[in-house]
């Protein structure tokens, strides 16, 4: 390969470099906008007492994920009790997982977390917009 082609392909590649952080910079202030709308979207549909509409051939419907994961603390202890109770194939135990298998024990009980998981589970929730075609 000539050293003419391989400056070439070292300025194109530098190019294409600076063309990807100019987007990534755009997709991070875009996300930040969008977090910000939303935001206030679900304040505005909450004050409503909305959960869900149509607008412009889109429905716009408010969702809420719950994202269970472990006490910092007592995540060892987490572990332990879950192994006791036949979850050992869990670990290494991910956050998708931990949450499907947290949801199907609530489902199992009565939507609530069992006894012997109580303080060592924590829930959070976001609530966010889903958009979809009408």
């Amino acid at each position: 390969m000539s050293d003419n082609k391989m400056m070439e392909l070292a300025d194109k590649y530098r190019e294409l470099r600076d063309k990807k952080s100019e987007m990534e910079f755009a997709v991070k202030q875009v996300n930040e906008e969008l977090q910000i709308v939303e935001r206030d979207l679900i304040g505005a549909m909450t004050d409503n007492e909305c959960d869900g509409f149509k607008h412009n051939g889109k429905n716009f419907v408010m969702m809420t994920k719950e994202y269970p994961s472990a006490v910092i603390e007592r995540k060892a202890e987490l572990y332990d009790i879950m192994k006791e109770q036949g979850f050992e194939h869990l670990f290494t135990i991910n956050s998708n997982t931990l949450s499907a298998t947290i949801k199907e024990l609530k489902g199992c009980n009565d939507d609530e977390l069992p006894e012997w998981l109580r303080g060592l589970v924590k829930n959070t929730e976001k609530v966010s917009i889903q958009l979809r075609k009408a």
